[in-house]
C-alpha cells in the first residue's frame, strides 16, 4: 500500500505454515483443519499460531482502505512459509533480500501473556542440541557380571541408556541453577531452561534382550537475549564434561555434541518509537493497564522477528491469541480479541505511517 510520501515505512509480518496437529481425533471439531465457532471462540489449527495475526493485520488495512485514508508512509503485509521450520531463508529472510523493507515492523504473533495483547519486543533465544552416548551392547545375560563386584566390568557390557541417565539428571541440576541465576526483567522466572524432548536407546538389533549399544537425548535449550549464544554452549559442555568425570566409562568416552539448528534472541529497545505508538494504540482500545503492570512483557516462544531484526529492521511482537492454545489439541482464537487486535493495528499504522489526508 503505497504512501504519498514524506511519512515512515511499516511491514506486519506473519507465516503462514502451520505445525502438524496434535492429536487430531481428540480435536472437538473430529478435524484440526474444519473451523468451528462457539460463541467468540474459534477452534481450528492455525487460528492462533498464527493466521488469526494475519488476519487481523489484514481486516486493520481493509478498514483503513475503505474509510478513504491515505498514508505518508507506505504499509506492507508479509505473508511467509518456514517459520515453523526455522526456514527463514525460504521465507523472512528472502522477503527482505528480495528488497521488501520497511522502517519497523510488526509481527502477529500470538502475544496475549500475560495481558491480553500484549507488546512484547524482547524474546529469549534457543538452540537444538543433541547428546548422544556410546555403550558396550552385549546380551541382557552379562548384566550381573557388568555391574557386579567382582565381575568383569565394562568388558561385559556398558548399557548406554543408563550412562546417559546421568547426563540428564546432571543437566535437570544446571537447569535449576539457571534458575536462580539467569534473570531478564522482561521475563517471568525459569524460562530460560534445558528442555529434554525425545531420548532413545538403541541395541543395534530387534531385540529387547540387550543393553543398549549408544542412546541420544534432545534438548531445546532457552537463554536469555543478553547472553553470548557461543558461551551459553561452552557452560553446557563444561557442566556436562563435569559431570562426566564421574563415572569411568563416561571419563573414557565422553558424550558427543551435536548443535543442530539455533533461533537467535530478538531484542528491541523499550524506548524504540513504535513501543510508544503500540501502546497508545492498545490504551485507547482496550483501556490502560492497570497500576503496576508493565507496558511490555516478553514474547515467550520464538518468531521471524530475530530475522527480520538480523535485516535490520526493528521488529515488536504483537497478534491476537494466547501462546497456551498453540501447537495443542483444540487451538483457538478469541474473535472479540481479533477484532480489537485490528483497531489497535489500525491506529497504529495511521500515528507510525502518519495521515496525508
Amino acid at each position: 500500500m503505497k504512501g504519498a510520501g514524506g511519512g515512515r515505512s511499516l511491514l506486519f509480518n506473519g507465516h503462514v505454515d502451520t505445525v502438524a496437529p496434535f492429536k487430531p481425533e481428540a480435536w472437538t471439531s473430529g478435524d484440526p483443519w474444519k473451523p468451528v465457532r462457539r460463541g467468540e471462540e474459534l477452534f481450528a489449527l492455525g487460528s492462533t499460531d498464527m493466521k488469526g495475526g494475519l488476519a487481523a493485520a489484514c481486516l486493520a488495512i481493509a478498514a483503513l482502505k475503505e474509510a478513504g485514508v491515505l498514508l505518508k508512509g507506505d504499509l506492507q503485509v508479509h505473508a511467509v512459509v518456514g517459520e515453523e521450520t526455522m526456514d527463514h531463508e525460504n521465507g523472512t529472510t528472502a522477503v527482505i533480500k528480495a528488497g521488501f523493507r520497511a522502517d519497523a515492523a510488526i509481527v502477529a504473533e500470538p502475544s496475549s501473556q500475560p495481558e491480553r495483547l500484549t507488546i512484547a519486543p524482547v524474546s529469549a533465544g534457543n538452540f537444538n542440541l543433541e547428546i548422544s552416548v556410546k555403550g558396550h551392547g552385549t546380551h541382557a545375560g552379562n548384566r550381573g557380571a557388568a555391574i557386579r563386584a567382582g565381575g568383569e566390568g565394562p568388558s561385559a557390557g556398558v548399557n548406554a541408556v543408563e550412562k546417559l541417565i546421568k547426563i540428564v539428571q546432571a543437566l535437570q541440576d544446571l537447569e535449576q541453577e539457571w534458575g536462580i541465576t539467569k534473570r531478564h526483567p522482561a521475563f517471568p522466572p525459569g524460562l530460560f531452561s534445558l528442555v529434554p524432548g525425545v531420548f532413545h536407546g538403541d541395541v543395534g538389533v530387534p531385540s529387547v534382550g540387550y543393553m543398549a549399544d549408544h542412546a541420544y537425548v534432545g534438548y531445546l535449550v532457552w537463554y536469555a537475549p543478553q547472553e553470548d549464544p557461543e558461551a551459553v554452549k561452552a557452560e553446557i559442555e563444561r557442566h556436562v564434561h563435569h559431570a562426566a568425570q564421574l563415572d569411568p566409562w563416561l571419563r573414557d568416552n565422553p558424550p558427543r555434541f551435536t548443535w543442530r539448528s539455533h533461533w537467535p534472541a530478538a531484542d528491541v529497545p523499550t524506548d524504540h518509537p513504535l513501543v510508544d505508538v503500540l501502546a497508545d494504540a492498545r490504551s485507547a482500545v482496550l483501556g490502560p493497564l492497570p497500576p503496576g503492570r508493565a507496558t511490555t512483557a516478553s514474547f515467550n516462544a520464538v518468531s521471524d522477528a530475530s530475522f527480520l531484526q538480523a535485516q535490520g529492521i526493528p521488529a515488536i511482537v504483537l497478534g491476537p491469541g494466547n501462546i497456551r492454545y498453540a501447537h495443542a489439541v483444540d487451538e483457538r482464537i478469541n474473535m472479540r480479541e481479533w477484532r480489537e487486535c485490528a483497531r489497535i493495528y489500525a491506529r497504529a499504522i495511521i500515528e507510525w505511517c502518519g495521515l496525508a489526508n
